[in-house]
């Protein structure tokens, strides 16, 4: 055992032999950083001295049954893997190397932190406990929140080294069972050393779409939202040591909801929705079509318009494509910069940042008002969207649509309109239509994907999921 572990220095192992006879000592193995020490020094090492002076003639299998400490017996064919994933989880193992057998304790204490409102999404009226790095912590979480049998919560560990815990979670009566079913074989199959981030469960979950330009998943780090999507009958998955839930399938109108709806009036939140659709579509586009129109297509610009861009772009040695490529390069190094930096001081550099480069360029005649105007609205709007990897993706396709109205003009924007509506028109998440309800409509779920009807009146889950338990509200007879 010194052998196997000399290489850990965090390992310790420790000669116990109070109350033993000669020849027959204990070596306690733990993990320092992974193990509760006070408890080991004033719980385990009394009680264990009482346990060798009481029961020092009795067998070796009297110790897993003996009142003092709750000790399980290890052992097994894989007996040495045993050993190591128990030490390495924080519990104490008691090695008698007379009959070289092996016991554990659980006096585990790995470090982590208390439930507080996720970093990544800002609680105003709703609850801010949100995940940590323990997933039992995560499940407790979600399980106060649904005190149901009906809650299915499956562990799996994968991960040939890192032995992550997974955990799957899903209403049993709710969940459309083809969907549970595939998501269970997509986590089965996962085949690395560790698990280090969410990425990789996510990749694994989009399944088929692995590549796909747009998110198949959502994720929250709020157990709230996980339990209404749950409710919804979508399933939600959470990997040991990561404060993120994967939740799918989920439409490209999932990824326009913000946790914070569910605490908001409807009639807001309606307003709030068309808005950040609004924002998706600003934020692909306005680059693209007015780089279109000023450089292909005049003649559609209204004369009073047309006049004021003509007066603003006099003099300048550029031409539009290139200077919006520019400025749209530009906000993104701002936009980078303040993800980096700390949240209050990232808020300042893009804000103000944006704003004196962009007074300069125009004071220094590179760079038109009006393209400054263009571009920063389309960033701003992008800003409307709650889900990052949706943002980023915005980010991309709108250089891609820029570039082809640079080359076409008005025939190029167009082309990369339709070809966006028809890419996305093929996606689906877990057989779920990535556009749906708009395509394939689906009345029922319309006005609540779009708008946000009242709590009284949501009285069917989505139709698009086929859940088994199609009704959400049952009414009083």
């Amino acid at each position: 055992m010194i052998q196997y572990f000399q290489t850990s220095s965090d390992v310790k192992l420790r000669p116990f032999a109070a109350g033993m006879e000669p020849g027959r000592s204990i070596t306690l193995i733990y993990c320092e950083p992974m193990t509760d020490l006070k408890q080991l020094s004033e719980v385990v090492y009394p009680r264990l001295a009482e346990l060798c002076r009481e029961q020092a003639n009795i067998g070796i299998e009297a110790f897993g049954a003996n009142p003092y400490l709750p000790l399980n017996r290890i052992e097994g064919p894989d007996l040495l893997h045993r050993l190591t994933l128990q030490v390495y989880s924080g519990k104490l193992v008691l090695y008698f190397e007379y009959n070289q057998t092996f016991f554990s304790c659980d006096i585990s204490n790995p470090p982590g932190r208390s439930p507080e409102e996720a970093s990544t999404e800002s609680a105003v009226k709703g609850a801010r406990d949100g995940f940590t790095e323990n997933l039992t912590t995560n499940i407790g979480l979600i399980r106060k929140r649904l005190r149901t049998a009906s809650l299915g919560v499956e562990e799996i560990i994968k991960g040939t080294r890192g032995e992550t815990r997974i955990a799957l979670f899903y209403i049993q009566d709710v969940i459309n069972p083809d969907i549970l079913a595939e998501a269970r074989k997509r986590l089965y199959e996962i085949d690395t050393d560790a698990i280090i981030g969410t990425s990789y469960i996510e990749s694994v979950v989009k399944g088929a779409h692995k590549r796909a330009l747009f998110p198949l998943t959502d994720y929250s780090g709020r157990p709230d939202y996980v339990v209404d999507a749950l409710l919804a009958g979508r399933f939600a998955v959470l990997a040991d040591e990561n404060p993120i839930a994967i939740v799918a399938p989920v439409t490209l109108m999932n990824l326009l909801i913000s946790p914070e709806d569910a605490n908001t009036p409807y009639y807001i939140v309606s307003v709030q929705k068309v808005l950040r659709l609004i924002g998706l579509t600003v934020g692909l586009f306005l680059p693209g079509f007015y780089v279109a129109l000023t450089s292909f297509n005049l003649e559609q610009i209204p004369v009073p318009l047309l006049a004021t861009i003509s007066k603003s772009r006099h003099g300048l040695p550029f031409p539009v494509p290139f200077e919006t490529f520019v400025m749209l390069f530009l906000f993104e190094i701002f936009n980078e910069a303040g993800k980096r930096l700390p949240h209050a001081m990232g808020q300042t550099i893009t804000v103000v940042g944006g704003l004196i480069i962009g007074d300069a360029a125009i004071r220094a005649g590179i760079t038109s008002p009006t393209i400054i105007v263009a571009v920063a609205i389309a960033i701003v709007a992008s800003s409307t969207l709650e889900n990052q990897t949706l943002s980023g993706t915005t980010a991309q396709l709108r250089i891609v649509i820029l570039l082809l109205s640079s080359i076409f003009g008005m025939f190029g924007f167009l082309i990369g309109f339709i070809g966006l509506i028809l890419y996305l028109a093929s996606l689906e998440s877990y057989g779920v239509p990535y556009l749906s309800p708009f395509s394939p409509f689906v009345k029922s779920d319309f006005a609540e994907a779009v708008l946000k009807k009242p709590s009284k009146s949501v009285k069917r889950r989505p139709r698009i999921l086929h859940p088994l338990d199609q009704t959400a509200r049952r009414d009083k007879p």
